[in-house]
């Protein structure tokens, strides 16, 4: 039994964000023969519900390894700041930033609305004090060394996107990587049974820890030089399912 473990942007998804027949096939026929599907993402789960409806997921990594949910969307785990230390960053970073999203597990709430994306719902968090526990802050923030400042003021990882010109704040334990290391210590499993596949930074330290790490034939060219095994076909050409189809023998059953 393995656990397939992806990524979903530029991964498992193709290039119109969608999850292709193909795919799909491939995958509910992996897990119908008992292996595990595991989505391992960035985003929030009301960003990615459709793709729950899609595939049934055995377990779920969200915002960047802070929560685990099980197949039932159950909370299994969390790597999240509590509301006081929440608000604590929050003063800090009005600071520096008028445009960031905050998010909790109720889903993404944008200052003054700025964000439209994902559903957030708008918050004016000069008006009033933030009540949830969150995730995941992403907030844009010119200057790196006072984003950087901040998230070691407040303990937190702090990761440059979008070439900069966004920020990503995240509670230590949450990263791709230790949600998946997280998820074998729940499960009793290994991360020799992992099968990883991913494209960008985000996902180098997943895909090097795993029993095998896929990288897709669009990832970064930069992540070759880490001798990880590649795909044959890109996101927008079923590159999970072809080398999964490959791997199991499924392509001539």
């Amino acid at each position: 039994m393995a656990y397939i473990i992806f990524d979903m942007d530029d991964t498992l998804l193709n290039d119109q964000r969608c999850i292709t027949p193909y795919t799909l096939q491939t995958l509910k026929k992996l897990q119908s023969m008992g292996h595990k599907l595991v989505i391992n993402t960035a985003r929030s789960k009301q960003f990615n519900q459709k793709f729950f409806d899609q595939l049934h997921p055995d377990y779920a990594i969200l915002n960047g390894g802070a929560l685990i949910i099980d197949h039932e969307e159950r909370t299994v785990y969390q790597a999240q700041l509590d509301a006081p230390a929440t608000q604590a960053f929050i003063d800090d970073l009005l600071q520096f930033s008028d445009n960031f999203t905050v998010q909790a597990e109720t889903g993404p709430y944008s200052h003054l609305g700025k964000y439209t994306g994902q559903n957030a719902q708008p918050f004016d968090f000069c008006a009033q004090p933030f009540p949830y526990p969150c995730l995941k802050i992403v907030a844009s923030i010119a200057d790196d060394q006072a984003a950087f400042a901040l998230a070691d003021n407040h303990h937190l990882t702090c990761v440059s996107y979008f070439g900069g010109i966004f920020k990503r704040f995240n509670h230590p334990d949450a990263t791709k990587a230790k949600g998946n290391r997280k998820l074998m210590e729940l499960l009793g499993g290994d991360l020799s049974q992992v099968i990883a596949f991913g494209d960008d930074w985000g996902d180098l330290e997943m895909l090097q820890q795993a029993g095998l790490g896929v990288l897709m034939k669009n990832a970064r060219p930069e992540l070759r030089q880490h001798g990880l095994q590649q795909s044959e076909y890109t996101n927008d050409q079923d590159g999970v399912a072809h080398f999964l189809a490959r791997h199991f023998g499924l392509e001539s059953s």
